[in-house]
């Protein structure tokens, strides 16, 4: 895979049955190509984590300590964005002025209950450690390909 010589930021594939592969030359044509398509999806990096999202979807991620229920939050660290037929992919990231996309807080329950157990044979240590992890729930709200 190599870069196109004027855009910095993506790179076009058409996947097809035979596989050919085509590059585009400038950043506008990409955009309007995959805005034809009908459906989208995106790799979103959240906490340094990637997560495949499409419109409606619900991600559960570890908690985000900074947010509220209700809170709208607008992901940006987009490592590839595309279609069935289309892809951009970004190096590392797809520039944000090509999408937008927004994820709403809904809930933020605790886990299934975790239960380490350690010990040491033959000097009677035995520890049993439980816990629950934290969660927060998020719903894809907007997912977006922006007209260029």
């Amino acid at each position: 895979m190599s870069r196109t010589p004027n855009s910095r930021h993506s790179i076009i594939f058409k996947t097809s049955p035979c596989h050919n592969r085509f590059f585009a030359r400038d950043a506008e044509s990409p955009i309007n190509l995959l805005r034809n398509q009908l459906r989208y999806y995106a790799v979103a990096e959240i906490k340094n984590r990637p997560y495949l999202i499409t419109k409606n979807d619900i991600i559960v991620l570890d908690r985000l300590k900074d947010v509220k229920l209700g809170d709208v939050i607008e992901l940006n660290q987009i490592k590839e964005l595309g279609s069935k037929d289309y892809s951009i992919q970004g190096q590392p990231y797809v520039s944000p002025e090509y999408f937008s996309i927004k994820a709403t807080v809904i809930e933020q329950p605790k886990g299934k209950m975790i239960e380490t157990f350690k010990k040491k044979r033959r000097k009677h240590f035995q520890r049993r450690y439980q816990f629950k992890p934290l969660h927060t729930l998020l719903r894809v709200s907007e997912l977006e390909v922006k007209a260029q």
